[in-house]
């Protein structure tokens, strides 16, 4: 058991040295066990469908439906007990991570290695627009031709922008010190009301400090976004400003994404096979 609490314990512990110098006043305040163990309860594995490889999830609050997204270009919409509701490839494309924007009602796909955005009806899974993500801000090369690209997507509403918001992506990286192809968490706007041409648009990005960014979630309650690092088992959590908030331990293998419905249930996509269905303790 020893052996087990001190595995459990060293993501945590690793992050804290790789973690930028300001950091390190946070992770004082998280000496305690309970303080870097994710507070949830075990519901299980939801996935009646066999995913292959689901990569991407997000909870569409309209429809009260979670959508699921594959390596191979699969959509499914399953409902939040696991049930299928539809599914279709869309295209042969890496999906790697989805989201729902209210302002629209529509779905976002990230599209891995090609930096690219794609939006998507959740009735009909058509291709409504493709928008492509510059890989360059203020004339410096941020993710590099030939990455990984990007593997996490998220919606943050804001009344006050002309689009009615902007998406949070995470670039995974697996090098903390190439500043070509950054391990970091971009804000993009995409004209997703003024009907603009079909470019993205880079508007600043941080660095967590963790390698392998594969799941983005951001929380309305407490405005704070939820950041998966798949090779240490953690999760972080940020504001929209990119400073620490928390870093914990994560349950689940190979996780790559990330939601949370209506009744505070969190989802846990995992690369390696199943959705996991957890109940968030999200105060403690």
């Amino acid at each position: 058991m020893q052996g087990m609490f001190q595995k459990a314990l060293a993501p945590i512990l690793f992050i804290s040295l790789i973690l930028l110098p300001g950091c390190t006043a946070v992770f004082k305040q998280q000496a305690s066990a309970a303080s870097i163990v994710f507070p949830y309860r075990w519901i299980g594995n939801i996935d009646k469908v066999g995913f292959k490889e689901p990569s991407g999830i997000c909870y569409h609050s309209e429809r009260g439906t979670l959508f699921v997204v594959g390596d191979g270009g699969n959509v499914y919409e399953i409902e939040t007990s696991g049930k299928l509701v539809k599914q279709m490839r869309v295209r042969h494309a890496d999906f790697e991570g989805v989201t729902h924007a209210p302002v629209s009602g529509l779905l976002y796909i990230a599209i891995e290695r090609k930096e690219s955005i794609i939006e998507l009806s959740p009735e009909t899974f058509e291709v409504l627009r493709e928008f492509s993500v510059p890989r360059s801000l203020n004339g410096t090369t941020l993710l590099a031709p030939g990455g990984e690209g990007i593997e996490a997507i998220t919606f943050v509403p804001d009344d006050n922008h002309p689009e009615g918001g902007t998406f949070y992506v995470a670039n995974q990286s697996f090098n903390l010190d190439n500043r070509e192809d950054v391990s970091g968490i971009f804000e993009v706007e995409l004209p997703l009301k003024s009907k603009k041409l079909l470019q993205g648009k880079l508007l600043r990005y941080f660095m967590p400090g963790v390698t392998d960014l594969s799941g983005l979630y951001y929380d309305q309650v407490s405005e704070h976004l939820y950041a998966i690092s798949d090779a240490t088992n953690t999760i972080l959590e940020l504001d929209l400003s990119g400073a620490l908030i928390s870093a914990r331990s994560f349950p689940g293998n190979n996780q790559e994404g990330i939601t949370v419905d209506g009744n505070g249930y969190m989802y846990i996509a995992q690369d390696s096979g199943g959705v996991i269905k957890i109940i968030w303790h999200r105060n403690q």
